[in-house]
């Protein structure tokens, strides 16, 4: 048998180098028109994409062993997999993938829901939105084909791009997003398809096209978002998907978009919370400190070498508090959120407290503890914090938080007024409060973290917090926060198994994520994480058995003094006691909210018309994000996106694209709406300073 077996293989080797021989006479024979073709793709890319131009311009591929099938497919034999690339027939390969995406695509999703009993416009208008959606679906079929427009596709792999040519002979796409890790199977794509008529088609207004040739999974995630950001994340959840070929650096690439697809639909904020976060930003700057960069690598190398742990409030707290306590000494203690109360329980008094929510909420849960124990400690937050959270401590400061409107008008009003001081934005630091503790350990510099509570998520619905939070009264829940019914997804724990996490825990594991890699690039930078719970890609999992503290007590009252001193001044004077009506500009946000409502006329009648219109929009707003009224960008953008998704989504989810597009309208009518109304609550700005109310004193066991 064994015999047999070598035999059929020396026939198959046999035959397959009969093939490649006739493959690579027939390269020879077409060289003149494959050359040809070579050079017209090179000049397109140099007058369109010159980058592109240049790089390729003297490549060499290390996969050489190319050659022409016999019905003029251009084939390369792959030696690291022992196999041609394609079968004899590429195209016919291709058609046939393409086929079944037509019929059975990929796509992303994403499910907005109502809100009810939520005070803000915001969420009345998307409800408004959402009940059309509702009343505009009856007696619509729904699609389940690829259409013949869509507004994104990201195509994992070109390959020789017989498959893309294909796609878009049949279909039409408004932004084409290309990944291919294998520059060699770009480069043949330049000798095997016509790349002349794929630019010009997306050389056009309101068409883009993105490469990211040659990048690994993770820098082809980050390109994209910012690619993304630039588009409108409102086609986000509604990209189609289609993966060329199979490779370990393809499936790296799409598990990574699966991973970071919670940084393209969530945190798009709102209007409301915009106001909340002027009001409450300008109100607050006279009662604390603001930070900003030194300009040098400021503090002394014993104070970043300080082990610094950034405690969470999640189930991991219970089993390592007797840690905290043993190592108390030799650490710096950041204490995240509603740990605060689970901590004075403990007897634990933390050196640094963070909180990013900007409801009243956040600040009740202080009302629980006596006067004595907070003027121990630094309460450290963001420029969208409720003011009444810096009059509970005795000493404080706030950096500003990236994409907030509060933040633009501070520094445009900061420039204006002469002041060239580098005030910090602090990268990263949504969702939560464990993402602005991290944030803070970057800007401070210190070089040694360790998580401990951090557990972005659950293994048990019923233990989501520690037990000794306020969301647990004699071990059963308050009422203040459930998860039983809530929608969670699963990942992989720290320590191995499986972990329960909600949107926002996710999200917020990913922010860490993204901003450890920055972190690693330290030299001297380590981090471990001690939590029972999700994963954190670039932290190290430590089992708190195996915890070594070897390093000299902290003088813990002169590292705060030396960290507030270095990066926190007072607040210019220019921003003092001023309105935020005054700074708003509310005439010209008048006149972009007015030119926002236009457009939609009897003309709309496909989806691409629909997209079209959007996306004009979208480039009124962030064209913005450039200019003096930077403030107006980062006030619209968040409700545009949640109104222009739902739109989207409406329009792509039933066949009958006439119908459909005629129904749609009446989703855009709630939101010209909301843009009449928000001038007049521009007008009332300074008033929008959140008021709560009582759910967490009457349900939190503070």
């Amino acid at each position: 048998m064994q015999n047999e077996e070598i035999q059929l293989s020396l026939e198959q080797a046999e035959a397959f180098f009969d093939m490649f021989k006739k493959g690579t006479a027939r390269l020879k024979e077409n060289d003149k028109a494959l050359t040809q073709r070579y050079l017209d793709n090179m000049t397109i890319f140099a007058e369109v994409m010159p980058h592109i131009f240049e790089s390729f311009q003297d490549y060499q591929p290390q996969k050489r062993h190319v050659y022409v099938e016999e019905n003029g497919d251009l084939n390369l034999y792959r030696e690291d997999v022992g196999v041609p690339l394609f079968s004899t027939e590429p195209t016919l390969q291709a058609a046939h993938k393409v086929s079944l995406a037509f019929k059975a695509p990929n796509k992303t999703f994403l499910n907005l829901e109502r809100t009810d009993k939520h005070p803000s416009r915001h969420v009345y208008y998307s409800n408004k939105i959402l009940d059309q959606v509702n009343l505009q679906a009856e007696g619509l079929a729904l699609q389940e084909t690829w259409p013949e427009f869509s507004g994104s596709l990201i195509l994992f792999g070109v390959e020789f791009g017989y498959q893309l040519e294909l796609i878009l002979a049949e279909r039409d796409i408004k932004h084409l997003y290309l990944y291919e890790c294998d520059l060699d199977f770009f480069y043949y794509s330049l000798f095997a398809i016509e790349w002349q008529p794929i630019l010009e088609k997306f050389n056009r207004d309101g068409r883009t096209i993105h490469f990211f040739l040659g990048v690994n999974h993770e820098e082809f995630t980050e390109k994209y978002l910012r690619q993304l950001e630039e588009n409108g994340y409102f086609m986000a959840p509604e990209t189609m998907l289609h993966v060329s070929y199979t490779s370990p650096e393809n499936n790296l690439a799409i598990e990574s978009f699966k991973k970071q697809y919670a940084r393209q639909v969530m945190g798009w904020g709102f209007f409301d919370d915009a106001l909340i976060g002027i009001a409450q930003g300008l109100k607050s700057l006279s009662h604390t400190k603001l930070a900003y960069f030194p300009g040098h690598n400021a503090l002394p190398k014993w104070a970043v070498n300080t082990p610094v742990f950034i405690l969470g409030n999640g189930p991991s707290l219970d089993q390592g508090i007797e840690l905290v306590k043993e190592v108390r000494e030799q650490v710096l203690l950041i204490c995240c959120g509603s740990t605060i109360n689970t901590l004075k329980k403990l007897g634990v008094t933390p050196d640094i407290h963070v909180d990013i929510e900007r409801l009243k909420q956040t600040v009740d849960k202080f009302q629980f503890l006596d006067q004595d124990y907070l003027d121990k400690i630094w309460g450290l937050s963001v420029n969208v914090m409720h003011p009444g959270l810096f009059d509970c401590f005795k000493r404080s400061g706030m950096a500003m938080k990236p994409g907030e409107a509060i933040t633009s008008l501070m520094l445009n009003q900061i420039r204006v007024s002469g002041d060239n001081a580098e005030y910090v934005q602090l990268n990263y630091c949504n969702p939560v409060v464990a993402n602005l503790a991290l944030a803070y350990v970057h800007l401070f510099g210190f070089n040694n973290v360790y998580y401990l509570g951090v557990d972005n998520g659950f293994k048990d619905k019923g233990s989501h917090h520690s037990v000794h939070s306020g969301y647990y009264k004699e071990g059963k829940e308050t009422g203040f926060q459930t998860f039983q019914e809530a929608a969670l997804v699963q990942r992989e724990g720290n320590f191995g198994g499986t972990v329960f996490a909600t949107g926002i825990m996710d999200t917020s594991r990913v922010q860490l994520e993204s901003l450890t890699r920055q972190l690693n690039q330290r030299r001297n930078f380590q981090s471990f994480n001690l939590s029972d719970g999700a994963k954190i890609e670039g932290v190290t999992p430590l089992k708190m058995d195996d915890v070594l503290m070897m390093d000299p007590k902290v003088d813990h009252s002169r590292l705060i003094d030396l960290l507030e001193a270095t990066f926190f001044t007072d607040a210019p004077a220019s921003l003092l006691d001023r309105s935020a009506d005054s700074l708003i500009s509310v005439d010209d946000f008048r006149k972009i909210s007015q030119i926002l409502q236009q457009g939609w006329d009897e003309k709309i009648t496909t989806r691409e018309q629909v997209c079209d219109l959007l996306w004009s929009h979208h480039r009124q707003i962030y064209f913005l994000k450039g200019s003096i009224h930077r403030h107006i960008f980062d006030l619209l953008i968040g409700s545009f996106t949640y109104s222009a998704f739902l739109i989207v989504q409406f329009i792509f989810k039933y066949q009958d694209e006439a119908e459909t597009v005629k129904r749609a309208r009446h989703l855009f009518m709630p939101w010209c709406e909301f843009l009449d109304e928000m001038p007049s609550m521009l007008q009332q700005a300074s008033e929008y300073v959140d008021q709560g109310n009582d759910h967490l004193i009457t349900h939190y066991n503070g």
